[in-house]
């Protein structure tokens, strides 16, 4: 069997994926070494093991289970109708440059699946054994999409816009239930000192809060109240965000 250092494993995912017609890849059972054939050339096919092609249907599943794990909502739509019926992969490559941070994590996404794909298929032809491949493959995990704490980001940003007024920002609603990130809006208190008029602060805080949506798919809200209102609440929705109220900042 091949030592599995031997083999350039990034060839072999390229070998794997490439559908050139007339083209054919070999890999030496030997020495790992990976060549290719083109049948139009007239040149004598390499010995060895052929390499198959990844079928359709892989990579199709690759993309439903990294579309499936997509937490900001309208790219999560926007991809899921696009790798529905005939043209698939195309709709999902041309959605995905409206999204560069997803573009990035499907780029990482698909090249472990790629090398998992790879060393199994090793195994599978006995090019390497099965301890062998399960150890690579449990070294080539998917990578892990960056979350960021919302609920601070959209306070840092409350912080510069209202400076010395902004008293505290908290969370309440499904977030603090454990339910959020989801498909759940993110709901903040905003105490703000010498508070007048709460649709004028809404006003003035929609752009900070719009920016957030837009960029996360999350739809933010914001409830401004004076420290007062809050210890006394006087409708509902502010005794309900009072009761359960988590400090952000």
């Amino acid at each position: 069997m091949l030592d599995p250092e031997s083999v350039d494993l990034d060839e072999l995912c390229a070998a794997l994926e490439d559908r050139t017609p007339g083209t054919s890849w070999w890999i030496d059972p030997r020495t790992g070494v990976i060549s290719s054939h083109l049948a139009d050339v007239g040149a004598p096919r390499p010995s060895g093991v052929r390499i198959r092609r990844t079928e359709s249907r892989e990579s199709y599943q690759d993309m439903a289970q990294f579309v499936a794990a997509v937490h900001h909502r309208r790219a999560a739509d926007l991809l899921d109708r696009a790798i529905s019926g005939p043209g698939a992969f195309r709709r999902f490559k041309d959605t995905l440059f409206e999204f560069p941070e997803l573009r990035d994590q499907w780029f990482r996404y698909r090249s472990a699946r790629a090398r998992r794909r790879a060393v199994h298929w090793l195994a599978e032809v006995e090019l390497i054994g099965r301890a062998d491949a399960e150890r690579l493959a449990a070294a080539i995990p998917d990578p892990v999409a960056r979350d960021e704490d919302l609920p601070a980001a959209v306070a840092v940003d409350l912080a510069m816009l209202y400076g010395d007024r902004l008293e505290q920002v908290l969370l309440f609603g499904s977030w603090v239930h454990g339910d959020g990130p989801g498909e759940f809006d993110l709901q903040l208190v905003v105490v703000l000192s010498d508070l007048r008029s709460p649709w004028e602060e809404l006003h003035r805080m929609d752009d900070v809060l719009w920016r957030h949506t837009e960029r996360t798919g999350f739809t933010v809200t914001a409830l401004p109240v004076s420290a007062a209102q809050l210890a006394a609440p006087h409708t509902p929705l502010l005794a309900r965000a009072a009761a359960e109220a988590r400090l952000v900042a």
